[in-house]
C-alpha cells in the first residue's frame, strides 16, 4: 500500500509541476513536455507492462485536470510507450552519453508527434478535411512554439530521466525490503 501511495504522489507531483511551473513560465509550450519526457523515460527504464501502470494513471489524471483535449494525451501516451519500448529493445543502447542525447531527441520528436496528434484529433473527422483546413494548418499550429517546445524538451528529458531512474530504484528498494520482511 505504501508503494501505491508513493507512486500516486509522484504522479501528482509530475502533473503539478507541469501545470504550476512550466505552463506559468513558458505559456507558449505546445505540449505537456514533462509528462511526455516522463513517459519516454519510464519506457526506457522499465518493461512495457510495468510502464503502462504508471503511464495510464499519469495521463488520465492530466486529462482530468486539464481544461482542454480530453483523452488525447492518454491515447497518444499508449502509442508513444509502445513505440519507445519497441525502439529501446531494438536499439539496445546504453543510457549514457551520446545515446542519452539520442533518447532526448526521440523525446523531443514525441513532443512534435503529440502536437500533430492533438491537431488531427481535435479538428473533428480528419478524413473529411477540406483544402481550406489544410491550407490554414500553418496558422493553427504555430511552428515557432512547437520548435521551442522541442528545444526545451531536451534538457528537461535528462533531468526527468535521472529523477525517474532514482524513483524506480527507490521503489525497488522498498519492494525488496517489504519482501524480506514477509519471509
Amino acid at each position: 500500500m505504501k508503494i501505491f501511495f508513493l507512486r500516486l504522489l509522484f504522479i501528482f507531483v509530475l502533473v503539478f509541476f507541469e501545470f504550476s511551473f512550466l505552463d506559468i513560465l513558458f505559456p507558449w509550450i505546445s505540449a505537456p513536455i514533462v509528462l511526455i519526457d516522463s513517459i519516454v523515460a519510464w519506457a526506457l527504464l522499465v518493461s512495457f507492462p510495468r510502464v503502462l501502470f504508471m503511464t495510464i494513471p499519469l495521463t488520465a489524471f492530466f486529462d482530468i485536470v486539464s481544461p482542454e483535449s480530453q483523452g488525447i494525451l492518454t491515447l497518444y501516451a499508449v502509442l508513444l510507450v509502445y513505440m519507445m519500448s519497441f525502439l529501446s529493445r531494438r536499439l539496445l543502447l546504453e543510457y549514457r552519453g551520446i545515446n542519452m542525447a539520442l533518447y532526448a531527441l526521440l523525446s523531443s520528436l514525441g513532443v512534435l508527434g503529440f502536437t500533430f496528434f492533438e491537431f488531427i484529433f481535435s479538428q473533428g473527422n480528419p478524413f473529411l478535411w477540406t483544402k481550406e483546413i489544410v491550407a490554414t494548418l500553418s496558422f493553427l499550429v504555430p511552428f515557432r512554439d512547437v520548435f521551442f517546445s522541442m528545444l526545451l524538451c531536451i534538457p528537461l528529458f535528462i533531468c526527468v530521466y535521472f529523477l525517474i531512474r532514482w524513483f524506480e530504484k527507490y521503489m525497488d528498494f522498498i519492494v525488496q525490503g517489504e519482501t524480506l520482511q514477509m519471509k
